[in-house]
């Protein structure tokens, strides 16, 4: 809105490509926070109000229920998924993007991502980003300027490839150097060199 476009931006401090999360640094003293919610503890059924510009038009306030929680979605920009996203129904269209996802008491528990529409207009189908993920995101940023996410550092096997060798678990396929897994010492598949037949090395079997 025209408030918005007087703030002055005066650095991005970093973002998440896979949640399309960006914090900025902004100059006005006068502006408020929203206050964040807590999105674990969202029930369906319950009132959510979305803000944003949908096709340009500004100031627009929609209103609906959390019709679905914990659904999963592919980041638009890396492919990765995106766990525990809200599913609502109120009117999020395009423009909408990036706008705030409150509860009745006017908290941030979800920022609005992306709508399900085979026109590209509101099918009742929106998704949002939940304010628990946005919260460590943004903090994580905040703190490092950049978000850094835990991985064991192994490439497995498909699950098709274990149940047809009679496997019990995940086939550890390959250990890249110098990941957590292998300062751990897991072993992957490798081959016997004098008789060329494939060794398995370690299997996972729970976590």
């Amino acid at each position: 809105d025209r408030r918005a476009r007087q703030v002055c931006i005066r650095d991005r401090l970093g973002y998440d490509e896979g949640k399309d999360v960006a914090v900025l640094s902004v100059e006005k003293p006068e502006l408020r926070p929203i206050p964040l919610g807590c999105s674990s503890t969202l029930l369906v059924g319950q009132k959510v109000f979305a803000i944003g510009n949908p096709f340009g038009l500004d100031h627009t306030l929609t209103t609906g229920i959390v019709s679905g929680l914990g659904r999963e979605l592919p980041s638009g920009n890396t492919g990765r998924p995106i766990l525990g996203v809200i599913q609502t129904d109120a009117a999020i269209n395009p423009g909408n993007s990036g706008g705030p996802l409150l509860d009745s008491r006017g908290r941030l528990i979800g920022v609005n991502t992306v709508i399900y529409s085979p026109s590209g207009a509101s099918s009742g189908v929106g998704f949002a980003i939940p304010s628990d993920t946005v919260r460590r995101v943004v903090n994580q940023i905040i703190r490092s300027g950049r978000v850094v996410r835990a991985g064991v550092g192994v490439h497995c096997a498909a699950d098709q490839i274990a149940r047809r060798m009679n496997v019990d678990g995940v086939i550890v396929l390959e250990v890249p150097p110098g990941s957590g897994a292998a300062a751990a010492g897991i072993r992957g598949v490798s081959r016997d060199p004098g008789t060329g037949q494939v060794v398995l090395g370690d299997v996972v079997v729970a976590v």
